[in-house]
């Protein structure tokens, strides 16, 4: 009998630590071409409901070589997989600075890594895992990846400026 996955939806959040949406062995920690991203969970509450639910919620702690100003705060996170190859593709959409929507694909999705998020909503299927049942882990079914402008004093000023038809017709 079929039955319907559980959803989990994380919204108006950022990602944590190095993104791995490409695959690449050398931006992962320990070495794995696993696509995947850590989605930092917005509030407590929602934390401690995805530990009920089964989901390794994940925290940050206080690094003890560096004096706080203030009180240590944690940072909830969760690792999603980002599973491009399987027979469901999960939707990652990259928001571009001018607001498109564009839906990437296996061949483009590695350049979200290289680009500046401001926001992320996430929706993700929970999965049961083989070896210990009640513990879930959490695969990508919908991403919005919004970009963030750089911090480039003359991006707005220079947008405007047609490019030249021609390759030929440099100013030169």
């Amino acid at each position: 009998m079929y039955q319907k996955r559980q959803k989990v939806n994380i919204d108006d959040t950022r990602f944590i630590y190095t993104t791995n949406f490409s695959g690449d062995p050398a931006r992962d920690r320990f070495g794995s071409d696993k696509r995947r991203v850590n989605v930092v969970i917005p509030t407590v509450e929602q934390a401690m409901d995805m530990r009920a639910m089964g989901i390794n919620v994940k925290e940050t702690h206080p690094n003890p070589n560096y004096t706080y100003d203030e009180p240590f705060v944690p940072t909830y996170y969760v690792p999603v997989t980002v599973n491009v190859d399987s027979k469901w593709p999960p939707h990652v959409y990259w928001i571009t600075l001018q607001g498109k929507r564009l839906l990437c694909t296996p061949e483009t999705i590695g350049q979200l890594d290289f680009i500046r998020v401001k926001n992320v909503c996430c929706q993700a299927n929970l999965v049961e895992k083989r070896n210990t049942p009640g513990e879930y882990t959490l695969y990508a079914d919908v991403m919005y990846v919004e970009q963030a402008p750089d911090n480039d004093p003359y991006a707005e000023r220079y947008a405007q400026v047609a490019e030249p038809d021609c390759p030929n017709d440099m100013p030169y």
